[in-house]
Formats: structure tokens, C-alpha cells, sequence
């Protein structure tokens, strides 16, 4: 009986220093305690970003925050963004995306994650945007809303692209040299429909394609195939997609 006593302590005592051994382990690495068990390191950031004019939640854009020792950065996807694991302290954000004026400000980051809720302001003036629109709608009034969309899409994408203008009014104004001839890039300039005010739709178009929608992918112009001579330069250009009845390319 005091033989199986003995082995019955051995076997506790044996097992105890086991556990002693790994929980001494475990507390020197904290990989090895449960995840449940681990405290959160650092704090986040969460934001929405809206248009300045019109409410819409940006669709791109990059976030910075800032300070001496530390620098993180994201990208807005569908007017949110979110930043994690950072140290407390006073920094700098930053929010900047094409067409807007960038956002600047100081924000102290405790233990408490934190969410903002910030505007951006369009670089255009209103009367620049009241031009836009008119020629959105001097160009598509006869399409469906994403076809204006896309119409202004490709305005946005000129004033990016090496080969035209870098402002709004010069992509607009832009005049090209065929044959002698001089020829502003849109009818509507050229016919003097431009002057015609933009409805509601085409101004809605143009906020639309401001905060970042793009259906025209990128196009750099549209015409109407059934308006078009087979002759036209326009046809060997790269299609992007068909929106009623304009056809996009770069």
C-alpha cells in the first residue's frame, strides 16, 4: 500500500512541475498564452470621407497619419478607411485624392479607438463645375445616369493623361489642327450648345464622377458608332465599354 502511495506522489509532483515549467514558458513568450488572453496593442482609426458639395463618400484616396517616430498609411475603399495598431500619441493626418483639396489636421490618438467623419473639397471652382455640366449634359442628355457618369469620367481622365490639357476649362477648350482646320475636341463647344444650363442630372453626374465612379474604365473619349464614318480616326482606338449609345476608348 505505501509502494502505490509513493508512485501516486511521484506522479503528481511529477506533473505539477510540468505545468510550472510550461506556464514559466509561456509567460516569457507571450506567443504561447491564448489568443483570448492577449491585450490589444495599439489603437485604430476609422473614418468616412464625403464630397465637401455634394455628400457622396469618396470612392479612392490615400490616408497618412504622422507623427516622428511612426508613420502609417492606408487607401479610402467605397468612402471609409481604417488604421490599426497604432501608438498613442500626436499626429498628422493626412487625406488627399485627386480633383480635391488635400485634408490636413492634428489628432491625438489615445488607448480609446477613434473615428472621424471628414469632407473634402473639390479644386474646381463652381463656375468650373457649372461648365462641366453643361457639357455633360450638352453631350449625354439623351443617356442613362451612368452613361453621364461616364461622359464626365472621361473628362476627368484627359486633365490625368499626358496628351491633353492639365486643367478642366483646357480639356474642355482643348482645340486639335485637322486639315488646316481648327476644331474644338467637343461638338458642344463648337456648336455653341455648351451655353445650354445643365439639369440637375448632368450637375449629379458630375459629383458622381468627382468622388471616383468610373464606368467609362478609364476611357479618354466616347463617340456614337451610328454618328460616326467608318473613315473616323475614333475607330482605332482601344474600346473600353458601350453605355447606350456611346462606345468609350482610350
Amino acid at each position: 500500500m505505501r509502494k502505490y502511495f509513493l508512485l501516486s506522489s511521484i506522479l503528481v509532483l511529477t506533473f505539477l512541475l510540468i505545468g510550472c515549467f510550461y506556464g514559466l514558458q509561456a509567460s516569457a513568450n507571450p506567443s504561447l498564452t491564448p489568443s483570448g488572453n492577449q491585450q490589444k496593442i495599439g489603437s485604430r482609426i476609422t473614418g468616412s470621407i464625403q464630397d465637401a458639395n455634394s455628400g457622396l463618400p469618396l470612392w479612392q484616396g490615400n490616408v497618412s497619419l504622422v507623427n516622428g517616430q511612426n508613420h502609417y498609411t492606408t487607401t479610402i475603399k467605397n468612402g471609409t478607411f481604417e488604421l490599426e495598431g497604432i501608438v498613442p500619441g500626436t499626429y498628422t493626418l493626412t487625406i488627399e485624392k485627386v480633383f480635391y483639396q488635400p485634408l490636413k489636421k492634428q489628432v491625438r490618438i489615445r488607448r480609446a479607438d477613434l473615428n472621424l467623419t471628414e469632407t473634402l473639397t473639390p479644386t474646381f471652382s463652381q463656375s468650373e463645375l457649372d461648365l462641366f455640366a453643361r457639357l455633360v449634359h450638352a453631350e449625354a442628355k439623351g443617356e442613362s445616369y451612368q452613361g453621364q457618369v461616364a461622359v464626365a469620367a472621361t473628362v476627368l481622365n484627359r486633365i490625368l493623361h499626358p496628351n491633353y490639357p492639365s486643367t478642366l476649362s483646357g480639356v474642355i477648350h482643348h482645340v486639335v489642327v485637322a486639315n488646316g482646320r481648327r476644331f474644338y475636341q467637343y461638338e458642344p463647344v463648337q456648336n455653341g450648345a455648351i451655353q445650354v444650363p445643365a439639369s440637375q442630372r448632368a450637375k449629379d453626374a458630375v459629383h458622381d464622377a468627382l468622388a471616383g465612379w468610373d464606368p467609362s474604365y478609364n476611357a479618354t473619349g466616347f463617340f456614337a458608332p451610328a454618328k460616326v464614318g467608318s473613315r473616323s480616326w475614333v475607330w482605332n482606338r482601344t474600346p473600353t465599354t458601350t453605355i447606350g449609345n456611346h462606345r468609350f476608348f482610350r
